[in-house]
């Protein structure tokens, strides 16, 4: 191989590198949906994006959600299956402690409360991109009692230590999921994982939390357009020819 062939081919080598380097941008990150037992993280982690959170406080204490109804302005209707259902609804409560003002969400039982067994789904108005809520229970609830989990299987559960307490015996659990780029999902269920039917453990849900990510905060690189990777090629190509002709 003659001293110009050499350095032609070390050329062709560095510029197929750099095409290689370009279709490795062009692919964009795989995303995932993240679940966060903690609200901190998750505040952080939703940062920047469009939420809207609902206390139940807006709503008529004794307001019962028969399946495919909830809250107005809520952004999404409820659906109650397992042990209750059939006997009981979701339904806007007053007698326990909440995360923030007077009201939450249980049922219309005697403790106005969730039990094990009862699954309670959150189906949105339109895909999002995060997710969060406050169970709140009493002594009882031990780490990993309390799962959440959203319609592709995503999964998380609740803290041994709770995020929030009165101080007279009632505790907070977060529960949450956020996407790292640009996953969404289309409704979540609260259930419990380390409980049989017959078994007590009285919830009740405040604070639910509906976002998505307008763009500011995408979680990831930004993958240049079609247009601009085509210039970027010919740019390449042209540049490739340039250096394949023999100099004089």
């Amino acid at each position: 191989m003659s001293y110009r062939s050499e350095v032609t081919f070390v050329r062709g080598v560095g510029i197929a590198a750099a095409i290689a380097a370009l279709l490795t941008l062009s692919v964009p990150a795989q995303s995932a949906i993240v679940g966060y037992d903690n609200q901190s993280s998750f505040n952080t982690a939703i940062s920047g994006w469009t939420s809207t959170t609902t206390n139940f406080d807006s709503a008529v204490v004794g307001t019962t959600y028969t399946t495919g109804t909830g809250p107005t302005g809520s952004g999404f209707t409820l659906a109650l299956t397992g042990g209750s259902a059939g006997y009981n609804l979701p339904v806007i409560a007053n007698q326990l402690w909440t995360t923030s003002g007077v009201q939450y969400l249980g049922l219309d039982n005697f403790d106005t409360a969730l039990e094990a067994g009862d699954l309670l789904t959150f189906n949105f108005a339109s895909a999002v991109q995060a997710f969060g809520l406050f169970v709140i229970g009493g002594r009882d609830v031990q780490s990993g009692d309390m799962r959440l989990t959203t319609n592709d299987g995503a999964s998380v559960v609740n803290s041994g230590v709770p995020y929030l307490t009165s101080g007279v015996g009632d505790f907070a659990y977060f529960l949450g999921f956020a996407s790292d780029n640009s996953d969404t999902f289309t409704s979540v269920t609260l259930d419990y994982a380390n409980l049989g039917i017959g078994d007590l453990l009285p919830i009740a849900v405040d604070d639910v939390v509906l976002a998505v990510n307008d763009g500011a905060n995408n979680g990831g690189g930004t993958v240049p357009e079609p247009g601009t990777l085509g210039l970027m090629f010919a740019g390449l190509l042209a540049l490739g020819s340039r250096l394949r002709k023999p100099s004089i």
